[in-house]
């Protein structure tokens, strides 16, 4: 399609916003070293290929067993040739493993995005090698984690190579065809929502993390249990704009916190835990400190002595709480005065 110029440098700004970037994962050379011999069909590693006589591959079953030669040997644009020619030939129904063998060849020439629509045709169909399908999901797998990472750009108008954290995503967890979503007890499902989760939260869209951070939590597995347990809390904190605005968050983070100190007494996070509950208690007496100032401010003394008590009774050992105990002096001692 040709883009009007007028609508080309808006594109090209758009382009620029999302993050034009090069990729640490380059595309390979796929040309296939082809010659034209005599007999039948060959491959070396230092020629490529020799085609038979008239330039043509010949002979399915051989030419596999030579494309799987130099798939061994690291010739992957060889061995992509020749397997293209294969999966187009009538024998293609009797290799059934093609699929595997030109995806695996399309990632180690750095073609990730062609690569997927292949390996996961080993895992979407009826495959007859369990072995095969978990290479595949876990190569997805490390694709995904390529796009996550920034290392692996995506192509746009096959010019630009541009960051796509959320491609790498979709390929995970996308709800209708993500990898994880269809298959949430593969070994390393919780190793893919630890990355996702904490990819959220270190972009600071905490609300996201938090979901993510509670499916690792309902695992079986261990490994990644205590640590969810704490960014989830810390997740959830960080949403907190202050205890007037955010109460039920705030007293959501203080459960998630605690939870934390009884599932794991002598865990990593633990005075990291500890400092946030001291700062959000300090956050809850320092707003009910505020509205025992108000009723002052409106001498409404009763309802000022009830909020301060309310402070020095939940939290005794904060900054709002020595304030208070200096307010309620200053009270008696005025009353004494007008007594006097």
């Amino acid at each position: 399609m040709i883009v009007p110029g007028r609508i080309l440098p808006g594109l090209l700004l758009t382009l620029l916003a999302l993050g034009c970037a090069t990729s640490e994962i380059p595309e390979e050379d796929d040309g296939v070293r082809t010659r034209t011999g005599e007999g039948a069909t060959f491959w070396t590693a230092d020629s490529g290929w020799t085609l038979a006589s008239g330039g043509a591959w010949g002979e399915p079953g051989k030419v596999r067993l030579e494309a799987l030669k130099a798939f061994e040997a690291g010739a992957y644009a060889d061995a992509m040739g020749a397997f293209s020619y294969l999966v187009d030939s009538p024998a293609a129904a009797r290799m059934r493993d093609l699929s595997y063998y030109m995806g695996e060849c399309l990632y180690q020439l750095g073609r990730y995005e062609d690569a997927i629509e292949h390996l996961k045709e080993v895992y979407n169909a009826d495959f007859p090698s369990p072995d095969l399908i978990d290479k595949s999901r876990r190569r997805v797998f490390e694709i995904a984690l390529a796009y996550m990472r920034g290392r692996k750009t995506k192509d746009v108008l096959w010019v630009f190579g541009v960051t796509s954290p959320e491609y790498g995503i979709d390929l995970l967890l996308d709800p209708a065809e993500g990898l994880i979503t269809e298959n949430p007890y593969l070994s390393f499902a919780d190793d893919a929502y630890v990355e996702v989760a904490n990819y959220y939260f270190e972009q600071k869209q905490f609300a996201e993390s938090v979901p993510l951070y509670d499916n690792i939590l309902k695992m079986t597995d261990k490994e990644w249990k205590e640590l969810a347990a704490f960014k989830g809390a810390l997740a959830e904190y960080y949403q907190v704009r202050g205890a007037v605005y955010d109460e039920n968050k705030l007293l959501e983070a203080r459960r998630r916190f605690r939870n934390y100190l009884q599932q794991f007494p002598r865990g990593e996070y633990v005075d990291e835990v500890r400092g946030k509950l001291i700062e959000i208690n300090e956050m809850e007496g320092e707003k009910n400190l505020d509205i025992a100032r108000f009723y002052l401010r409106e001498r409404r003394l009763r309802a000022c002595d009830i909020y301060l008590r309310l402070v020095l009774d939940r939290y005794p050992n904060t900054l709002a709480a020595r304030a208070a105990r200096e307010m309620r002096s200053s009270l008696e001692n005025k009353e004494k005065t007008q007594i006097r």
